[in-house]
């Protein structure tokens, strides 16, 4: 009778093994037990005592099994283009890129798991890479979420898209256009308190919130700022350089708003000479703003310097105009 009960241990564990997983960046192929499977990925077990664990499908090239390898291909499939993706983002091809993130992230904005997780981050850095921040804004909250989870880059080769301190973006500053941004998140199935902050501050930026330089209530004050709702902070120096480029700007915007003309475009001129490089889009978006100041004041020649500087230092901007 133990004879037989070992022997039939051992067929069992033999067949439990029978799965194979391989992988798409020619790691070594593993050969495990399949426990489940989902949108978040493959979860297996290497032996009867190991802790299981989950593979995103975008690493895994192929799963060999003689009873369920057919039910993954949809899974594969997905995990294909989100590697493709990847690749051609590495390499600075965002125009290959950005669809495929984009079709992934679709599918998986409500979704846990580190392929999600990769949609997300690669077509926020997509869009970003060509100023199209009104798209910018969904896959930034599900970044967040993401990040709020534990869950790690997978793009650890970039530098990190998420300012740790305040979880904003910051080349994402808030000068998007509310109507179209609204339409864009209002379906999204957000897990962490702090992205829900940012998601209700975004639809209502008059919501009461504590006053302090933590990420929402920035993102709160910058939004007022720029609509002449509020005056400027008084901490600025415990601010970061991209923190007081988006302030000096919204202060801008508001002065500008309030009919003080002047005192708006010296500071939308320091926005350009100190943050050309380092914050390019609100940069475009002040020369633009000296382009108009001075074209509805009659300034020909101010008008054609402003725009042969734009075209030099900035000549992909999304506000240019030729």
């Amino acid at each position: 009778m133990k004879c037989t009960l070992v022997l039939i241990l051992a067929c069992l564990g033999t067949r439990a093994l029978a799965e194979t997983v391989l992988f798409r960046d020619g790691a070594t192929p593993v050969n495990c037990t399949i426990v489940s499977w989902s949108t978040e990925g493959l979860r297996i077990s290497k032996d009867e005592i190991s802790t299981q664990e989950v593979i995103p499908w975008y690493l895994i090239s192929k799963v060999s099994s003689e009873e369920i390898g057919v039910m993954f291909q949809k899974y594969l499939t997905r995990g294909e283009m989100l590697w493709r993706a990847k690749l051609r983002l590495l390499r600075g091809d965002i125009a290959l890129a950005a669809p495929l993130f984009r079709e992934v992230f679709m599918q998986l904005k409500n979704s846990e798991g580190l392929d999600a997780y990769l949609a997300a981050e690669g077509l926020l850095r997509c869009n970003l890479a060509t100023g199209n921040l009104n798209e910018s804004i969904a896959p930034w909250l599900v970044v967040v979420d993401h990040v709020q989870s534990g869950r790690t880059s997978q793009l650890e080769a970039l530098a990190p898209i998420i300012d740790p301190s305040t979880l904003l973006c910051s080349h994402l500053p808030p000068v998007w256009n509310a109507s179209f941004v609204d339409r864009s998140i209002n379906n999204l199935e957000l897990r962490s308190d702090v992205a829900q902050s940012f998601y209700a501050i975004i639809l209502s930026p008059n919501l009461p919130t504590k006053q302090t330089l933590d990420g929402p209530s920035f993102l709160q004050h910058i939004l007022l700022l720029k609509d002449a709702e509020q005056n400027g902070l008084s901490e600025l120096k415990k601010l970061q350089p991209w923190q007081q480029c988006w302030l000096l700007f919204a202060e801008a915007s508001g002065l500008q708003k309030k009919g003080h003309e002047n005192e708006a475009m010296l500071k939308f001129a320091e926005v350009v000479a100190t943050y050309e490089t380092t914050q390019p889009w609100l940069a475009g978006a002040s020369l633009a703003a000296l382009l108009e100041s001075f074209d509805r004041a009659g300034d020909t020649k101010i008008v054609n310097n402003i725009q042969n500087e734009f075209s030099r230092v900035l000549p992909n901007h999304p506000l240019r105009k030729e």
